[in-house]
């Protein structure tokens, strides 16, 4: 990762171009050099110049004592250590866990923790305590790096709900576990140094504490990492790996699926007790039923005895349900009848919005008090009703690829931009009347749902993962027509107006799947692309970030 850090230019410490400037750089890292092996009591002019290869009378011209020259020298040092890691790291403070793992990375990189340079700071700690000026540059680097654990710790503890741990010894510990890697770097030569070990063991302190939020940090290779970092922050293209690996697809499941709302469907679709709904998400199969009370349950629609779908058909009425397999029966409550000790099914959380249903898994914990709730200002407009039943439309393109083209093509614009006359304009004009308004509010509902309200009703779209590479778009018609025949009218005009509704979308998106994992990402890094589809990235590089290495980190190849 150190030569990667050097093309950085962010990352880059930088060094005066001209010859004066160089020759004064190269009497630093001489004495660098003579630091490390006789400590500064025993580092003299003499031992400088013989390591740079150059005449003693010249360290005068840049330095006027032997002292100044080791001030600067530790200078040097600090500044490197704030340029290479403070300011990277305090880019991505809003992404504690992104800015916590870049923080080890680098910390125990060997640009910056090398045998020569660790050895430099503990031989200038060890003469602080009678020179002012070591410890005034030795003390500021560390208050610095202190104060900037802290703020990180402080937000990992408010993002994950722990408010019983305490921020200062959290940080303290991190710093001691960091120290102590350094001090074993600085009895060993470089090519003894297990770097990968003392990453994971540093990172095994931070899981430890905060189990589930670092499960693949680190483990890309070394040298992607910064790479992988400043991709995360910027939003850039993700490489063509993201859209095609197994390990990444299950972590995507739960990381980011089963803690997000998923709509199942219209209360409509069952308005008497016993009625049902069915559906895949690709990280749950739900199953909502209203039961005698009138309200709505939702379950996992598993048998308890094998994970195997317990109800097949997408919309019923059933007085109990029965596996046809194992001739289990559970009530409309979801609890098995009969059996001892018997398992019952499992629940998941329903919400309303509006009349529209939505579920989510139970299995994990997420703070309330940080909760952000992207559907609570949504509900369809009085009098909306289902416009038949969903539609499933099978896409040989990954999920976060659809979702990218939506962006792309600016779905999440407040108004349409209508531009010539089409014929679909003039027809929807026509058939609606009066109520033609072309202020159609669009938007994305984070991380896969793309809504259109429109005069004649609603249109939601729900792109699902189903395998690597392959996905499931599920397309919701809601209408506010009188008449049946209107309202197909108005949806399949309207869809004619919508880039990324058609089949020449879902063309494209399954075009550039195929040449992402033939070719790569054809656009590079750091090109111009929507700031939604910038932030879209940004968004999942936060809570999945392997999905910003180069490479499938090792855990997932």
């Amino acid at each position: 990762m150190g030569k990667t850090l050097k093309k950085t230019d962010a990352a880059r410490i930088p060094r005066a171009r001209n010859a004066h400037g160089r020759q004064r750089q190269r009497l630093i890292d001489a004495c660098i050099s003579a630091l490390h092996i006789y400590g500064p009591s025993r580092t003299t002019v003499e031992k400088v110049v013989a390591i740079a290869k150059m005449s003693p009378g010249i360290v005068r011209f840049y330095f006027a004592s032997k002292a100044a020259m080791l001030v600067a020298s530790l200078q040097f040092l600090a500044a490197e250590f704030e340029e290479q890691l403070l300011e990277p790291v305090a880019r991505l403070k809003l992404n504690p866990v992104a800015a916590l793992e870049l923080m080890v990375d680098l910390y125990l990189d060997p640009e910056i923790a090398s045998p020569r340079k660790v050895s430099v700071w503990y031989a200038f700690w060890g003469e602080a305590s009678s020179r002012q000026e070591y410890y005034d540059i030795c003390g500021q680097k560390d208050e610095r790096f202190a104060a900037l654990v802290r703020e990180l710790i402080e937000r990992m503890i408010i993002e994950t709900a722990q408010p019983h741990l305490d921020p200062d010894g959290i940080a303290l510990g991190l710093i001691g576990v960091l120290e102590m890697l350094w001090q074993d770097f600085a009895f060993r030569t470089e090519h003894e140094i297990d770097r990968r070990g003392a990453k994971r063991r540093a990172m095994a302190y931070l899981r430890s504490i905060f189990p589930g939020k670092f499960s693949a940090a680190l483990a890309a290779e070394p040298k992607s990492f910064a790479a992988a970092a400043a991709r995360a922050a910027t939003g850039d293209r993700f490489a063509g790996w993201v859209y095609e690996n197994h390990g990444l697809l299950a972590i995507e499941r739960r990381e980011l699926f089963q803690d997000t709302w998923q709509l199942i469907g219209h209360a409509a679709h069952a308005p008497a007790p016993g009625d049902y709904l069915s559906v895949d998400l690709g990280s749950e199969r739900a199953l909502v039923v209203r039961e005698s009370s009138g309200s709505m349950r939702a379950f996992r629609n598993s048998c308890s005895e094998a994970p195997h779908m317990l109800v097949v058909a997408a919309f019923g009425s059933a007085a109990h349900f029965q596996c046809a397999v194992h001739g289990v029966q559970f009530d409309l409550q979801g609890l098995r009848v009969g059996g001892r000790g018997a398992a019952n099914l499992t629940r998941l959380d329903l919400r309303m919005a509006g009349n529209l249903i939505m579920v989510r898994s139970l299995l994990r914990a997420r703070p309330a008090q940080s909760e952000e709730d992207p559907w609570q200002d949504f509900a369809l407009a009085a009098g909306t009703r289902p416009l038949g039943e969903p539609i499933e439309t099978p896409i040989a393109a990954n999920w976060k690829l659809v979702v990218e083209q939506w962006l792309d093509l600016g779905v999440d614009a407040t108004k349409l931009k209508v531009g010539l006359r089409s014929w679909s304009v003039r027809s929807y004009e026509r058939l609606l009347g009066d109520g033609a308004d072309f202020n159609w509010n669009r938007r994305f509902v984070a991380p896969n749902h793309f809504i259109e309200e429109r005069p004649d009703g609603c249109t939601i779209l729900q792109i699902l993962p189903a395998a690597p590479g392959h996905s499931v778009l599920r397309r919701y018609h809601y209408t506010l027509c009188a008449l049946h025949r209107e309202a197909r009218a108005a949806q399949y005009l309207a869809s004619r107006l919508n880039p990324a509704a058609g089949r020449a979308a879902i063309a494209v998106a399954e075009s550039t799947q195929q040449g992402i994992v033939l070719f790569g990402p054809e656009a590079p890094h750091g090109a111009a692309a929507r700031p939604a589809a910038a932030e879209f990235r940004r968004h999942l590089g936060a809570i999945v970030p392997a999905m910003t290495c180069e490479r499938p980190p090792h855990d997932l190849r």
